[in-house]
């Protein structure tokens, strides 16, 4: 009898293994894990990651596991929840393709927590692999039957959904049951949660932390024998309908064609070009491309336009932004950087570039529409931005899918650009050259420390 919801889950974790798993799966998870990779070592310095560092170590825990950048071990929960932290604390990591109809950052909270697990258990190149993927599988499932109606009950979906994945690729790592990755999905869920509220402030990347951190624990307590539901997908007072406000009671299906379909592959993953959230990049694409490909001059513009999805303008919230942290999550400011500057980069978000008067100039001048065909499709990341000049003319550049997306990805040398720029302020370039090629040829490392080595 086919197993079906929590239980297909169970089953699909505890008995996937790197064999099992094809080639273009394991191609496009080596690009994800080297973002990860650069865009955590990118975000060990940043100010949140600083303070929860600082807090961890007066823990004085036994080192299990490294912190990225830091020199140091901790436990791996802690670690975990220290990187997941690092690796969303400049919001450059990646989410899934637009096509999938919802959005969150996947690999920030499952790749910290597979390899703080990986380090502790002495974890190969392919037991971390087929974790990854595991929890990528799991995660898309889950997101698939409440991802978007996630976002809009006010819940942040990467602390929600990443858990799940956490918990996957957690229990996958360690080689549990089906019996215990059950109990590690109960677990899981009762630590689930974050609010989209606090978007532009440090708990935000925070939750990416605290989701790491939860598969951790999950995994490792369902070990030990803790319970949880056993079926904590389904029902009134379950996973899903708790985090749908009861509009969705079940996985409705969509976990049946695991092993069968990846989703890693189709619809893919979106990697990011701009260290923003990802409901600005379309406006950015747009505004780069008024500036660099159509000679728009900023001091000349009298009025900007931008139409999108209102549920864009709802997560980038911030239309006056004061600092670095909000400059993130506000598209008027990455509409005026990218107008500004021609470019968008990790140093155009800091408080002095967010506040500056030139761009406070710019900003202000942008207004919202929301036209039907962006309302008919709230989740597309499409946009067009229009630009009234003083000489009466009125220039638009409108961009249905962003640049980053599986349907129009970063090249291989665009990704490796994008890893140097992160790292080569902690590394110097051998060191980096010297883990690009382990994060190349992933498959063939015998023990996982063995990359944590030159970066933590």
């Amino acid at each position: 009898m086919t197993k079906i919801g929590t239980e297909r889950i169970a089953q699909f974790i505890a008995e996937t293994r790197y064999e099992h798993i094809p080639g273009e799966a394991v191609r496009i998870a080596k690009r994800a894990i080297l973002d990860w990779v650069g865009v955590t070592i990118a975000g060990s310095n940043e100010p949140v990651t600083r303070l929860l560092f600082e807090h961890v170590q007066r823990m004085k825990v036994v080192g299990e596991a490294g912190v990225i950048s830091k020199g140091v071990q901790t436990s791996a929960d802690l670690a975990a929840w220290v990187n997941g932290t690092a690796s969303h604390a400049l919001d450059y990591d990646d989410t899934f393709a637009n096509e999938a109809g919802f959005n969150f950052h996947p690999t920030v909270t499952l790749m910290s927590s597979v390899l703080a697990l990986g380090e502790k258990v002495k974890a190969s190149g392919r037991d971390i692999l087929a974790a990854y993927i595991v929890g990528i599988e799991t995660e898309t499932r889950v997101g698939a039957a409440i991802g978007r109606i996630t976002s809009e009950t006010g819940w942040h979906p990467t602390p929600v959904l990443g858990t799940i994945g956490a918990v996957a690729g957690s229990a996958n790592v360690l080689k549990l049951t089906p019996e215990q990755s059950l109990m590690a999905l109960g677990i899981g869920s009762s630590l689930a949660g974050g609010l989209l509220q606090n978007f532009g402030t440090m708990t935000k990347p925070l939750h990416a932390g605290n989701s790491a951190r939860n598969g951790v624990v999950a995994a490792e307590l369902a070990r030990s024998g803790f319970t949880g539901n056993e079926s904590i997908m389904e029902g009134a007072l379950g996973f899903c309908s708790m985090f749908t406000a009861g509009k969705v009671n079940g996985l409705e299906n969509k976990e049946e064609d695991l092993g069968k379909n990846w989703r890693i592959v189709t619809p893919g993953m979106s990697t990011k070009p701009y260290p923003c959230c990802r409901s600005t990049h379309a406006s950015i694409d747009a505004s780069l491309h008024l500036r660099n490909v159509q000679g728009v001059d900023a001091s000349k513009i009298v009025k900007i336009v931008c139409k999108l999805s209102p549920t864009h303008t709802r997560l980038a919230r911030f239309h006056k932004p004061k600092s670095a942290y909000e400059g993130k999550f506000s598209i008027p400011y990455c509409i005026a950087a990218a107008l500004l500057r021609g470019k968008i980069l990790l140093k155009d978000f800091t408080d002095e570039k967010v506040a500056a008067p030139e761009a406070q100039a710019i900003l202000s001048k942008v207004e919202f529409q929301y036209p039907q065909e962006y309302k008919d499709n709230p989740m597309a990341l499409k946009a067009e931005v229009v630009v009234s000049l003083v000489n009466g003319e009125e220039v638009s550049s409108k961009i249905e899918i962003p640049k980053g997306d599986a349907s129009s990805p970063m090249t291989d040398d665009e990704l490796s650009a994008k890893f140097q720029d992160c790292t080569h302020k902690a590394l110097g370039q051998k060191e980096i050259e010297k883990v690009m090629g382990m994060l190349h040829n992933l498959e063939s490392l015998e023990d996982i420390s063995d990359l944590m080595k030159p970066i933590t």
